[in-house]
């Protein structure tokens, strides 16, 4: 059970804390609200320029790739290599090819940001290239009419091991002079060009931006310490897969260098990357994260105060009730002799005054309780003695008798340990009773019954069954020593002194012994075998003791 001065200080706290802590959260969640749309509007913007950016880009190689094409087109050597059709003229294949791969180097000379350049025929076959090992760039199936169609054939930006950077080819469909499609110039450019192109170094917001292949790689960067265009360094493909699936939706994840950011992507078609505008984390929610965890140090701060408060003023209040408890225990723990000091005189005062005079009418009803209970006690002593004894021998009454059977019965079947039953009988009584008198045969009796319990244990029971009828009951006893004690029981009342008569009387008895059986099932079936045993004691001539044999014993007798 919590006190009134836990109670008193968690009211106290919570007072203060709800309130503070809920305006506190809902301000911060506001804030941080606003945080995440202007970091996403920021990183959105970013993404959108280096996508334009990138578009532009492309869209000019598109056209430098063209312009190659046209004046490559009208290259005698670059028309005879690609020409070339009968067996004779495919021997001098070898020749044209040098000769036009030395073109090709001398354009390639010229140009700033192009990797290679290869003619391919119609069958997509190399035929020149201004590299030993051209990059690999496969052309549609269904070449060449989708450059009849297209125009030009894009192949999506990849990283390139060889040139340790992203490239990014165009495919230039080469015509004759009545404009058949002889072939192919595939143009492969670098795409570092565009690097420093990807964000406005002036107006762009806080942040870095990432070109990712469609593996997840990581190709280009606007950042110098992200490690761009390396295969090594790419995302977790969930996170890609979760970046791409919701275009331009604020993320939480880790960076390139597994450090936790925030970012949004985008996917563009042309070229197929994945640009991925993010910020750092720490930068973003530092500043919140410090006020947060300001305004908890000043909650908690709070909290410490308005509890060293509270506990004052509870202290002042549970303090005497404490002592009005204390002294309440005394009470009904018996201790009457309680007095407490009282020097308040507000409510408290007022109880501990009515206290006082409580304890005093205590004190003086205890008095008179204690009387009457004594008196109450020597009464219920004296109707319990005489509900369970016989008021002329002090032994116990047929009713206890029966009690004290049963559970004995009970004890015998839990723990199987025999009990004897002794019913003694007065021999010739009734003669005795009718020629000595009522008084003298009442004396006689009360005798009888005296011998009897001086001659058992006190672990035993003897009840007056009726008239000049004993019973005797033996715990954990057999036949045999319970024969022994019913013979010094007929021996201690032998000589009986009768004092209405002032002389002595000679007194025999009839004892039946039996001893507990598991057929023993009733107080009847008990009783009945009993009152057998004293009838045979009786049929034998009296005074004498009828043991009755237990069955188990006279089997075992039997098999013997």
């Amino acid at each position: 059970m919590k006190s009134i001065k836990s109670k008193i200080i968690v009211f106290s706290i919570l007072a203060t804390l709800i309130p503070s802590a809920g305006l506190g959260i809902l301000s911060f969640q506001q804030n941080e609200t606003m945080i995440n749309e202007n970091v996403t509007r920021e990183l959105r913007a970013m993404s959108n320029y280096a996508g334009r950016e990138a578009d532009l880009w492309v869209k000019e190689q598109i056209l430098v790739a063209r312009d190659l094409s046209t004046s490559i087109s009208t290259s005698k050597i670059l028309i005879e290599g690609l020409s070339i059709e009968s067996q004779t003229q495919k021997t001098e294949l070898a020749a044209q090819q040098r000769a036009l791969e030395f073109y090709l180097k001398s354009v390639y000379r010229r140009l700033e940001n192009v990797l290679e350049l290869t003619v391919v025929d119609v069958e997509g076959e190399i035929i020149a290239s201004n590299v030993a090992s051209p990059f690999s760039v496969k052309l549609s199936q269904s070449w060449p009419e989708d450059a009849s169609i297209q125009g030009d054939i894009l192949n999506s930006p990849q990283w390139s091991k060889d040139y340790a950077t992203a490239v990014f080819s165009v495919s230039v469909p080469i015509l004759s002079i009545d404009d058949y499609i002889l072939g192919a110039l595939i143009v492969t450019f670098d795409m570092r060009d565009i690097q420093s192109s990807l964000k406005d170094k002036a107006k762009s917001p806080p942040g870095e931006v990432l070109l990712l292949d469609q593996a997840g790689n990581i190709m280009l960067t606007s950042a110098i310490g992200i490690p761009g265009a390396n295969k090594s360094v790419s995302f977790d493909t969930d996170t890609m897969k979760r970046l791409q699936d919701n275009p331009g939706k604020y993320e939480i994840f880790l960076g390139p260098l597994q450090e936790k950011v925030v970012g949004l992507a985008y996917v563009s078609e042309k070229p197929s990357v994945t640009i991925i505008a993010l910020r750092n984390y720490e930068s973003i929610y530092s500043t919140w994260e410090q006020q947060r965890d300001l305004f908890a140090g000043l909650v908690g701060i709070m909290i410490f105060i308005v509890a060293a408060i509270a506990f004052r003023m509870s202290h002042a209040i549970v303090a005497p009730l404490q002592k009005l408890i204390s002294a309440t225990e005394r009470i009904v723990k018996g201790d009457l002799n309680v007095e407490l000091n009282n020097s308040q005189d507000d409510e408290i005062g007022q109880l501990t005054q009515r206290f006082n005079q409580m304890t005093d009418k205590l004190r003086q009803n205890q008095l008179e309780i204690n009387a009457a209970s004594a008196a109450m006690q020597k009464k219920n002593q004296l109707l319990e003695t005489l509900s369970v004894t016989d008021s002329l021998t002090g032994l116990y009454n047929r009713n206890k008798l029966n009690v004290i059977l049963s559970d004995q019965l009970a004890r015998y079947g839990r723990n199987k340990r025999p009990f004897a039953v002794l019913m003694i009988d007065v021999d010739y009584f009734k003669s005795l009773n009718d020629n000595l008198g009522h008084v003298a045969g009442d004396e006689v009796i009360a005798a009888v019954a005296k011998k009897i319990s001086q001659s058992i244990r006190n672990v035993d029971f003897a009840a007056r069954y009726g008239g000049d009828e004993f019973i005797v009951i033996l715990t954990e006893t057999s036949v045999n020593e319970a024969e022994k004690t019913a013979e010094r029981i007929r021996m201690q009342v032998a000589d009986v002194h009768c004092s209405s008569l002032n002389k002595m009387l000679s007194v025999t008895l009839s004892i039946g012994i039996i001893q507990s059986e598991p057929e023993d099932i009733s107080l009847t079936m008990l009783l009945s075998r009993v009152d057998s045993a004293l009838y045979q004691a009786k049929h034998a001539g009296r005074n004498q003791v009828y043991c009755v044999t237990p069955k188990s014993r006279v089997k075992q007798q039997q098999h013997s």
